[in-house]
């Protein structure tokens, strides 16, 4: 009878020790509890960066040692960032202060704050389609879609539902890595027309840039009874390329337009100053002749009636903007109360895919605070439907600026005031310094 030898381990005692380490740190145990560390680092630093940056020492009368008893359970307990993201900002949410928010790679808004506080047009790139918005109970509501964007051109809308990427739930970044020049399947439901399908191919690129690119594709001329309306969305105030880009539009490409749409609708804030001092300038011709036959020209300003477009996503620095227009009479305002939302703010990396989004800073115009309250229109226009207010909105601008240009060199329908008598009011040199 044959004898079978016994089987012997030929691994090394440590290479079995190894495994066994290894095994035990990829299970669902050791995987759970590296998670809620590093759970409980990220909210205890969140927590505490709140309580020593925010403006407002009194925390806006929360009680800020209890609502981190109240939620601290929750988040280090998430099943995932997500969860533990959208823990996080109901914490931050009890402040009841804007410019304050809890961002993760999966968020456009992680690169793109990223990028403004850094002031970089080029790192930080994200796969994105042009879109922003926000979750309501589980999806994704348009605000608004930048011009020829990846969603502009496959037909996405303001107010649209977006339910899925590829059939999975939207996230502005997180549905499209991977996918870059790649089709995209959306699952859109969209007022009066219920669900439909639309295909979108994302692009990768810095999103600060994406912003300015879109303000650079706005500007356009429209001709309505029989005069040429300028017309420019100013999608963000963030870097000094989105001034320089005003400015060239009005003192170029629109410098001979009878009147100007200056759109300020959604995007976001920036810094404050010299963004109206375009309108306020006296329009000098300046030509350049050189011995090469070489001629250049340009206007240094716009002198011309002017409308601005506002509504509840004109925030931060545009609606400092919007102030100066309107208490120098300088254009009216059509559109919706602009956002209320007024503080400084600063950026805080959390670890590598975190960002935190901190007001350091109360704002005050002329003793009056814009945070909570916001900027009024001249003209009210508004609609439930997100598109159909757009619309509406443009629409009146239009009839207003007209109006404006009916009585050529007036301010104000119903000051009778002009340009140089306002440009010497003390209101308008208290502002513009």
């Amino acid at each position: 009878m044959t004898t079978i030898p016994q089987h012997r381990n030929i691994l090394p005692q440590r290479v079995v020790w190894f495994v066994v380490v290894v095994s035990l740190l990829l299970s669902p145990c050791a995987l759970l509890g590296q998670r809620t560390t590093d759970f409980v680092r990220r909210f205890d630093r969140i927590w505490e960066l709140t309580r020593d940056q925010f403006y407002d020492r009194q925390m806006h009368g929360a009680d800020w040692e209890a609502l981190r008893v109240k939620y601290r359970d929750r988040a280090v307990s998430a099943k995932d960032h997500r969860e533990f993201q959208s823990v996080v900002n109901a914490l931050l949410g009890e402040l009841k202060a804007s410019h304050t928010g809890y961002y993760t790679d999966e968020d456009m808004e992680f690169y793109m704050m990223r990028s403004v506080f850094s002031g970089d047009l080029q790192n930080h790139r994200a796969p994105h389609i042009g879109v922003m918005g926000s979750v309501q109970e589980r999806r994704f509501r348009v605000q608004a879609v930048l011009n020829d964007s990846p969603a502009h051109r496959a037909g996405v809308k303001s107010g649209d539902l977006i339910l899925e990427a590829d059939g999975k739930p939207f996230k502005t970044v997180g549905s499209f890595r991977g996918k870059t020049r790649s089709s995209v399947s959306l699952v859109v439901e969209r007022p009066g027309a219920g669900r439909v399908i639309l295909s979108v191919t994302p692009e990768e690129t810095n999103l600060q840039r994406a912003f300015l690119e879109a303000t650079r594709r706005s500007v356009r001329t429209i001709l309505y009874q029989g005069k040429k309306i300028g017309y420019i969305q100013l999608w963000c105030m963030s870097h000094e390329q989105f001034r320089l880009a005003l400015e060239e539009a009005l003192t170029q490409k629109l410098a001979d337009t009878d009147g100007l749409i200056l759109d300020l609708r959604d995007g976001y804030g920036g810094n404050p100053f010299r963004y109206v001092d375009v309108l306020f300038r006296p329009v000098i011709h300046w030509r350049e002749e050189r011995r090469s036959g070489v001629t250049q020209s340009q206007r240094t300003g716009y002198d011309r009636p002017i409308v601005l477009l506002i509504n509840s996503g004109t925030r931060s620095a545009k609606e400092y903007f919007a102030y100066q227009i309107k208490k120098t009479r300088r254009g009216a305002l059509v559109g919706e109360k602009t956002a209320g939302a007024f503080l400084g703010a600063v950026g805080i990396p959390i670890y590598n895919d975190g960002y935190l989004v901190l007001p350091v800073a109360n704002l005050v115009l002329d003793d009056i605070r814009l945070e909570g309250a916001g900027v009024s229109p001249d003209v009210l226009v508004t609609d439930q439907d997100a598109d159909a207010a757009n619309e509406r909105q443009m629409k009146k601008a239009l009839e207003t600026l007209y109006s404006r240009l009916q009585r050529r060199g007036e301010m104000d329908p119903d000051s009778g005031e002009t340009v140089s008598t306002v440009l010497d009011q003390p209101s308008y040199r208290q502002i513009v310094r």
